[in-house]
Parts: C-alpha cells; sequence; structure tokens
C-alpha cells in the first residue's frame, strides 16, 4: 500500500485516552472537559428532543444563530464566518489540509497542544516551536516570539532548507499550562504575520475560561489570514457531543467549507449546543472555583509574605497590609497560568522523578509531562477537579512538594 511516507516514519504521541483509568479510589485530574459538566438547562433539551429528527440529515441553524447571538457584543459575526466542526481538533485538521503543505513549516510554542503538531507533521509540515523557558515559570515572551518571527524565513532556511513558514500555531489560552496571552500580543502576531502571508491559527479551546474581550475572534474581520477555533467540550462541558466551529474572515472560511463534511454536527449536537451557549454565567461559575482552588495551590507552593504599613501618624494612622508572594517551599512548581482556566502545569526540581506517577499513587490521575514537547517526566499537566475533590489533589501537592 501507497501509505504517506510521514505516516510511516512519525511516531504517533498523543495524551488522548480511550479508556479513563483511575487510581483506586481516586480522581480524574487528566480529561480536559469542565468536571462540573455541561449547563444543567441542557438536559431539558435532551430530554424534549423528538427522536424522529435523526432520521433526515442535520439542517438546524440554531446553533449557527446561537454563535453569532454570543458573539454580537464583541463583533458581528455572519453565517459565512461560521464553520461547524466535530470538536476543535477537527478544525484543526481541516485548516491544516487546506492549505499547500509542500515544504511549508508551521512556528508553534512548546510545549503546547500535542495533537496539533502531531497532525501537521503526519502531512508533511515542519513543526519548529518557540520553547517556553523553565527558568522563566514557562510564562510566554512575545518580544522572543516574535523575534523568531521576524527571522523565520531565514531560520527556515538555516535549518530546512527549500522549506517556509505558512503558518503559526497557538493555543490561547495555552494547554498544559493554562496561560494567557494578551489579545494586544496577539494582534501584533497577526498583523506581522500578515505581512509575510503567513496564516495564523489560534486554537481557544479553553477560551471560555478567559475573558470574552481577549478572544482573537474580534479580530478576524480585519485579518483574512486569521482562523479562530472554539470548541464546546471543555468550558461547556460538552466534549461527548463533538461540537465546535471555526470562526474566519468570509474568503477563508469559504476554502475551509469545501474541505468539512457539509453535514457536520448532529442535529441534537446543534440544539444541545446552542442552548449552551446561552449560560455563560456556568462557565465564569466554574472559573471562580478553580481560580480559589489555584490560590490554594500558590499558597501552598509559596506562602505569602505578609507586611503591614502604618500610613499616618496618631489615632488616625491606618493600618496597610500587603500580601506579597513567598519563596518556594519546597521542590515542586506550578508554571505561569490564568487563575479562572482548569488547566495547571506542575513540574518538580528532581531530576529523577516521575511526577505523573507519583500523582497516581497518590490517588490523582495527571497527564505525564512527557507527552508535550519542551517537557519531560517532571512535569504533569493537572486539570483541576470539583470542589469537593480538591481536597485530594491538594494533600498529593503537599506531599510530592516535599519530595
Amino acid at each position: 500500500m501507497k501509505i504517506r511516507k510521514e505516516l510511516l516514519e512519525q511516531k504517533w504521541i498523543s495524551y488522548a485516552m480511550e479508556h479513563v483509568e483511575l487510581p483506586p479510589g481516586g480522581i480524574d485530574c487528566g480529561e480536559g472537559c469542565n468536571p462540573y459538566g455541561f449547563p444543567p438547562e441542557c438536559e431539558k433539551v435532551f430530554r424534549e428532543f423528538d427522536p424522529s429528527r435523526l432520521g433526515p440529515y442535520p439542517h438546524s441553524d440554531a446553533l449557527y444563530d446561537a454563535i453569532r447571538d454570543h458573539w454580537k457584543d464583541i463583533i458581528d459575526v455572519e453565517r459565512g464566518n461560521i464553520v461547524l466542526t466535530d470538536g476543535s481538533i477537527n478544525a484543526l485538521y481541516t485548516i491544516n489540509n487546506i492549505f499547500d503543505t509542500h515544504d511549508s513549516m508551521v512556528l508553534g510554542i512548546s510545549p503546547q497542544f500535542t495533537d496539533y503538531y502531531m497532525h501537521a507533521e503526519m502531512i508533511g509540515i515542519d513543526y519548529a516551536p518557540y520553547q517556553l523557558k523553565k527558568e522563566f515559570n514557562y510564562k510566554f515572551d512575545t518580544y522572543e516570539f516574535l523575534s523568531m518571527h521576524f527571522i523565520a524565513d531565514r531560520y527556515a532556511l538555516a535549518s530546512m532548507p527549500g522549506k517556509t513558514y505558512n503558518f503559526i500555531y497557538i493555543d490561547n489560552p495555552n494547554n498544559p499550562t493554562g496561560q494567557c496571552i494578551d489579545i494586544d500580543e496577539i494582534e501584533e502576531i497577526v498583523a506581522k504575520a500578515l505581512r509575510k502571508d503567513i496564516t495564523v491559527i489560534i486554537d481557544e479551546a479553553y477560551g471560555d475560561f478567559m475573558p470574552k474581550e481577549n478572544s482573537a475572534i474580534r479580530l478576524f474581520a480585519k485579518y483574512p489570514n486569521l482562523a479562530v477555533v472554539r470548541t464546546l467540550s471543555k468550558g461547556y462541558g460538552l466534549a461527548g457531543m463533538r461540537t465546535g466551529y471555526i470562526i474566519a474572515h468570509k474568503d477563508l472560511a469559504g476554502y475551509i467549507h469545501k474541505m468539512v463534511n457539509p453535514y457536520m454536527v448532529s442535529e441534537l449536537a446543534r440544539e444541545v449546543g446552542a442552548e449552551a451557549l446561552r449560560h455563560p454565567e456556568h462557565i465564569q461559575k466554574s472559573g471562580q472555583a478553580f481560580a480559589e482552588m489555584k490560590e490554594e495551590i500558590r499558597e501552598t507552593l509559596n506562602p505569602s509574605i505578609i507586611k503591614r504599613y502604618k500610613k499616618g501618624e496618631g489615632e488616625d494612622a491606618e493600618t496597610i497590609v500587603r500580601k506579597l508572594p513567598g519563596p518556594a517551599s519546597g521542590r515542586l512548581h506550578m508554571a505561569e497560568t490564568l487563575d479562572t482556566n482548569s488547566l495547571l502545569l506542575l513540574y518538580h526540581d528532581d531530576k529523577d522523578i516521575k511526577l505523573a506517577e507519583e500523582f497516581y499513587r497518590r490517588g490523582v490521575l495527571a497527564i505525564d509531562g512527557y507527552d508535550f514537547k519542551g517537557l519531560d517526566q517532571t512535569a504533569a499537566r493537572v486539570r483541576l477537579p470539583k470542589k469537593e475533590e480538591f481536597p485530594k489533589l491538594l494533600e498529593a501537592i503537599k506531599e510530592i512538594n516535599a519530595l
């Protein structure tokens, strides 16, 4: 059989699990979907859905209308700007497939979503990531990234003769760290990429956990080289429904439409997804819980130093209390992250430790850092659990921090 040579040569790496094997009595901090599930209002849609609608091909406009309504306070999204997809991963695969991949490269971030660059490499696109630095707590540096972008063509010629950069891929918020890049920085990257005819893919799979105003969707009409990917799997807790979408300039969206199944996303998924989008308060409530948990983790790993200052004199003197980050209490660290996001990256000073295994021994399923380019076994991605399960995770963090 004439199998594509990239498939024959490429080792498949993905943290996607066909079966979730929890440790005995343990908790799942591995899968990226919202532990609080989907908005409860979606249950009514399930109960009242007419099964006979599953006979014909899907034609419901409910999801298109809900997406437009969801973004109307930020930007006017027309039907022609929207492409429905089977979750965000299918969206990424589709975008990769519409471009000429011959002698092309993608500039990404390391670490980031594994399955994107695996697919890119399997269809012949070389992956050249900008490495987030451990010594800077894996914080994204836009200046450094843009510096690499400016020399991209020269870098490509030096490292892989004949190659040119066709794509930039950024997951925002980042998976696995959970950190968020500011929209002004995203726009600067997109604008500079446009000058070089480079397409920018902004993967906002976890975008519902950041402020809506920070979404790159607000930029799509201005930049024809931008494709923004969204999903209802993460924040809206509908991973099993396989519902996602792309928003892009009509010209780019038109090419993407040619590559997708015209009946993408089932009739039921369209109705349930539309109802989910009407309840952003569900994500806001989840995000608040995540922020509280991350603050407890931060206090465990870097206990705050409390400083008190006197402002004024005598009886009118006011005591001002300042809470400052203190030094590390042990050997475990949390990378740069957005507190309202469900994801975080933990890494350990011991070069021989297998962090995911240490968590598993303590009843916590986490994703091994080894599954991400740029990380190793000393790191682990953690998806925060429900508040009632959090004590088990926090106790594991305390024990591992002392190793």
